[in-house]
C-alpha cells in the first residue's frame, strides 16, 4: 500500500473510525450477508475501524482482519469499534500490508472468502496484480471475492493519499484473466453522503490450472505431454461436435455434459484419413524404441486399401448410406473399436491429470468396443461416453469454431515437430483441412430434385426448370462444411446468386417452411437411411423418429440458423 496512505491512517485513525462507525452500510451489509453467511474462514483486507469485520464474524465466520495502520488494528481491537458482537468469536486483528512480502506466513493460509471494502483505490498500479494474485494463492477452490470501489473520488487539499479511481470492468478483467468469475454487482450511495457511488462486486473462484476453460485447453496442449496429436485431436472434435452435434449433449447433476464417444471416434477417422494415407511421412507420434506410430495406422490402412477405388470420398457415401459390405462394416467396426480405446486410455485419461495436483478433465463411462457399425448411428449409439465439466462445453458451444481452427495450426506444429521438421508446414496443413467432397453430396441431392414433376424454389416458390436449377446449402458450407441432404435444397439461380453465403433472415426460414419439409420428405423417401443417419448426427438428439420427425427437424434447423448467424456474424439474407 502507498507509504503516505498508510501514515496518513496511522495519524489520523481514531478520527476516521469513528466516522467509519457512523456511515449507513444497511446495503454493504445485507450485501456481505447475502454472500457470507456461514461462509467458514474470512480474511478482510483493509479492516479499517473493524466495523466490518465484526459484523462478518456475527453472521458465524471465523474472521481474520488486516489493516496497513497499526493505530486501525489498536482500535479495532480494543472492542469500541462496531455494534455486532459474534455469537461464535470476535475478529483476530492482525497488522498488515498488501501485498505481502514472499516470505510472510500469511501467504500459506487458505480462507473460504477475502473482503476487500473501500482499498484498491489505495493501491499502486504496480502492486494491483502482485496483490490480487495473492489473494488468488489465499482462497481455497470456490472461494468467495469480495471488493468495493468507486470511480468519482476527489481527494481535498490536504490529503495525502492515493487515490487511483478504476473501472469496475478493469477490475473483472483482471480477475477473470488470473481464474475469477464474476457472480454478483451492486452500486450503492455513499454511507457517509458524500457524492461518491459505491461499486460492489463478488467472484469465485474457479480453480484449477488454467482460468476459464479455454485456458484449461491451453494447459491440456501447452503442459501436458505431447507424446502424439491425440489430445489435439479430442479438442479439435469436440470443438466440431459443440458446433454441428451440440444436440448429443447429455446434462448431468454438478455441472457435467457427456457427448457419445462415437461421435468423437467418427471425428478422428476422418481426421487420420488423410494423414496416413499420404504421400509424406507423417508418424503422428514422438516415435522411439517403445512408441512405433499410432494405435491404429495398421487398421487405418487396412480401410483406406479396402477403398482404393474412390478413398474417403467413397467411404463417406457408403457409410452415411448404409451402404458398406459386410466385409467393410466389420473392418470399421475394428477400426472404430481400437479408435476407441486410444482416446479413452489416451487423451481421455490423461488430459489434465498429468500435471501434479490437477484433477482429470475427461471421464468415460460405457462400451469401446463395436461388433458391427453400417453407420455413423451405430458409433454413436454403440458406444459409451466421455463426461467433462459444463463450463468447457458450454465454452466449445460459443466458440468452438475459432478453436477448431486454431487447433488445426497447433497440430500441424506438432505432427511437423514429429517428422523432425522434414515437412512443409503448408503439406501438412493441406492434409488436416481434407474432407468427404461436397460434389458427391450435391450431386446426389440435385439428381433427387431432377426427378420430380414440380420443383420449386426453395426461398422464392419460383416454378424451376428440370435442368436448369441450383442446389443451395441453407447453412452455407462455408460457415458450417456440411453436405448433409438436409442442408442441400433447390433453388433459382438468380436467388441463390444472390444468397451466396448469407443465411436467410427468421422470417424467411419460417415462410419456406413448408418447402423445406416438403424437399426433406422427397429425399427421405428417396435415400431414408442417409437422411436419418444425417438429421440424427447432426440436428436431433440420435432418436430420429417416423412420427412427426418434420417438425422435431425444422425446430433444430431454426436453431441451427439463428445461432450460426449469431455468432459468426454473418450477413442475414431476406427473400423479397
Amino acid at each position: 500500500m502507498h507509504s503516505e496512505t498508510i501514515v496518513y491512517y496511522n495519524k489520523n485513525a481514531d478520527k476516521l473510525a469513528i466516522r467509519y462507525d457512523s456511515a449507513d452500510v444497511g446495503s454493504l451489509h445485507n450485501f456481505l450477508h447475502r454472500w457470507l453467511s456461514n461462509s467458514g474462514e474470512v480474511l478482510e483486507i483493509g479492516c479499517g475501524s473493524g466495523r466490518d469485520s465484526k459484523y462478518i464474524a456475527s453472521l458465524g465466520c471465523k474472521v481474520l482482519a488486516t489493516d496497513a495502520s497499526d493505530n486501525f488494528i489498536q482500535y479495532a481491537s480494543s472492542g469500541v469499534a462496531g455494534h455486532h458482537e459474534s455469537p461464535i468469536s470476535n475478529p483476530q486483528f492482525i497488522q498488515k500490508t498488501f501485498p505481502l512480502p514472499n516470505n510472510d506466513p500469511l501467504l500459506k493460509r487458505q480462507f473460504d472468502a477475502v473482503v476487500f471494502i473501500a482499498v484498491l483505490m489505495h493501491i499502486h498500479d504496480c502492486d494491483l496484480f502482485e496483490l490480487i494474485y495473492q489473494i488468488r494463492g489465499m482462497l481455497r477452490k470456490n472461494g468467495i471475492f469480495i471488493c468495493s470501489m468507486c470511480t468519482d473520488h476527489e481527494s481535498a487539499p490536504n490529503d495525502t493519499r492515493l487515490y487511483r479511481n478504476r473501472e469496475p470492468s478493469e477490475i473483472q478483467l483482471l480477475l477473470e484473466r488470473i481464474g475469477f468469475r464474476l457472480l454478483a454487482t451492486e452500486k450503492n450511495r455513499d454511507g457517509l453522503g458524500r457524492p461518491t457511488i459505491w461499486t460492489t462486486m463478488v467472484f469465485q473462484l474457479e480453480g484449477g490450472t488454467g482460468t476459464r476453460p479455454i485456458d484449461q485447453i491451453e494447459s491440456i496442449i501447452n503442459r501436458d505431454s505431447k507424446t502424439a496429436t491425440y489430445k489435439i485431436a479430442l479438442l479439435r472434435a469436440l470443438g466440431e461436435i459443440a458446433q454441428h452435434s451440440y444436440n448429443h449433449a447429455q446434462w448431468h447433476p454438478e455441472d457435467v455434459v457427456s457427448i457419445p464417444l462415437g461421435l468423437i471416434v467418427e471425428k478422428w477417422i476422418y481426421y487420420y484419413w488423410p494423414l496416413i494415407d499420404s504421400p509424406y511421412d507423417l508418424p503422428e507420434m514422438r516415435c522411439g524404441v517403445r512408441a512405433k506410430g499410432i494405435a491404429f495406422r495398421p487398421l487405418m490402412m487396412e480401410l483406406i486399401s479396402s477403398f482404393s477405388q474412390g478413398g474417403m470420398d467413397a467411404f463417406s457415401a457408403l457409410f452415411n448410406g448404409g451402404n458398406l459390405s459386410d466385409i467393410q462394416s466389420d473392418l470399421v467396426a475394428r477400426v472404430s473399436s481400437v479408435i476407441a480405446k486410444t482416446i479413452v486410455k489416451g487423451p481421455v485419461t490423461y488430459s489434465g491429470g498429468s500435471l501434479e495436483g490437477v484433477d482429470r478433465v475427461f471421464e468415460f463411462k460405457g462400451k469401446m468396443n463395436l461388433s458391427s457399425c453400417r453407420t455413423p448411428m451405430d458409433l454413436v449409439n454403440g458406444m459409451g461416453c466421455v463426461y467433462f465439466p459444463a463450463s468447457l462445453w458450454r465454452e466449445m458451444c460459443l466458440i468452438g469454431h475459432w478453436i477448431s481452427e486454431a487447433i488445426i495450426l497447433r497440430w500441424a506444429g506438432l505432427s511437423r515437430n514429429f517428422s523432425k521438421q522434414k515437412i512443409e508446414l503448408s503439406h501438412i496443413l493441406e492434409r488436416l483441412l481434407i474432407r468427404p467432397s461436397e460434389e458427391r453430396e450435391v450431386a446426389k441431392a440435385r439428381a433427387i430434385y431432377k426427378n420430380t414433376d414440380v420443383l420449386e424454389c426453395v426461398w422464392s416458390a419460383r416454378k424451376l426448370r428440370m435442368n436448369r436449377f441450383d442446389v443451395d446449402h441453407v447453412i452455407p458450407f462455408s460457415l458450417w462444411h456440411n453436405n448433409d441432404l438436409w442442408n442441400l435444397l433447390p433453388a433459382d439461380p438468380k436467388v441463390n446468386n444472390s444468397k451466396r453465403d448469407k443465411i436467410v433472415t427468421h422470417q424467411t426460414l419460417l415462410e419456406s417452411k413448408d418447402r423445406i419439409i416438403h424437399y426433406w420428405k422427397m429425399v427421405y423417401q428417396e435415400e431414408p437411411v442417409r437422411f436419418s443417419t444425417a438429421v440424427s448426427r447432426t440436428l436431433s438428439k440420435g432418436n430420429f423418429s417416423n412420427n412427426n420427425w418434420e417438425i422435431q427437424t425444422f425446430a433444430a434447423l431454426n436453431e441451427a440458423v439463428e445461432t450460426v448467424a449469431l455468432q459468426r456474424g454473418v450477413e442475414r439474407w431476406p427473400y423479397n
